[in-house]
């Protein structure tokens, strides 16, 4: 009987240990945003291109063209310019590594990653149900 109690103990604190993820939830401006973080030295540094499901603002293109209505100045002088530029979305949600990928006015490429930087957190891409960092790429035109 005690060698039956000591291993099941001993099954206990192996799954415990053997906990590869945990659960989280984002919530942000009244929206919310589940899956998991990986626990895994291993899956800390990777940097997707493409994930399962894409980062995104949260209440996605609805909520995001109310940010740039509210803070993009598009008073620049000459004529409109369509431009993309790429970014992170890390796991936690900030944006970071702001690149310009077309060519564009200095200025109005500084002027949509101020909007950027304005709109706050973003919910991660997931792959494989975790959250993991990844690039996004989004088109301005003013």
């Amino acid at each position: 009987m005690q060698k039956l109690f000591f291993l099941f103990i001993l099954l206990i604190c192996l799954d415990s240990y053997s906990q590869e993820s945990k659960d989280t939830t984002f919530s942000v401006r009244g929206f919310t945003c589940s899956c998991k973080y990986s626990l895994s030295i291993n899956e800390e540094n990777k940097l997707f291109d493409r994930s399962e499901e894409a980062a995104y603002y949260p209440g996605r293109d609805k909520e995001w063209k109310k940010v740039l209505k509210k803070n993009l100045n598009t008073d620049f002088a000459g004529k409109k310019h369509e431009f993309r530029v790429q970014f992170v979305v890390n796991k936690d949600g900030d944006l970071s590594d702001f690149r310009l990928l077309d060519k564009a006015v200095n200025q109005k490429y500084e002027e949509a990653v101020r909007v950027l930087k304005l709109s706050g957190k973003w919910f991660p891409a997931i792959q494989n149900g975790l959250c993991v960092t990844a690039y996004y790429r989004l088109s301005f035109e003013f």
